[in-house]
């Protein structure tokens, strides 16, 4: 995003996830990350090269959602090799990659216990996609988990759909 950022306009901070620009000064931009309660102060400068971008669609999201629901794919069995190819997805910010990561460790974790560390990794990817969804679709962060969780249990009409 090439663009100067405006106080109310929703964004996705690669590293952070989504958030709402609450305040601009000369110097920098107020985000706040609703999914992990930060408010993170982001210089001008960073912003113009930062790979930030602009909110997901609803059809987008909607997208997101049946992906939970879809079958998974099996991750690299080596525990250094998954752990390295899901931070790298969650590190990237983008919405697709994302419900895949999320996705995928759900069913790992049903057939076998997490390491802590995958564990957190399944924790922050979820809250991260839900707070997408959740300015996305402009609904409470605790409605879009359940959003997600039921698209993961493979009932996303558990929830209402997304308009």
């Amino acid at each position: 995003m090439k663009q100067d950022l405006t106080v109310g306009q929703k964004v996705v901070h690669p590293r952070y996830g989504a958030g709402i620009v609450i305040e601009k000064q000369v110097d920098y931009y107020v985000i706040h990350i609703p999914c992990s309660a930060l408010k993170l102060q982001l210089p001008v400068s960073a912003a113009q090269v930062l790979d930030l971008r602009r909110i997901s669609s609803k059809g987008t999201m909607n997208q997101a959602l049946g992906i939970l629901s879809a079958e998974p794919a099996e991750l690299p069995r080596d525990y250094r090799e998954r752990r390295a190819s899901l931070e790298a997805v969650l590190s990237k910010g983008e919405i697709r990659p994302l419900a895949h990561l999320v996705r995928d460790l759900f069913a790992l974790q049903a057939r076998k216990s997490l390491s802590s560390a995958e564990a957190n990794l399944l924790s922050s990817a979820k809250r991260r996609l839900a707070g997408e969804l959740a300015l996305a679709s402009d609904i409470d962060l605790a409605v879009a988990l359940q959003h997600v969780e039921a698209a993961l249990r493979g009932n996303p009409q558990a929830s209402p759909a997304l308009a």
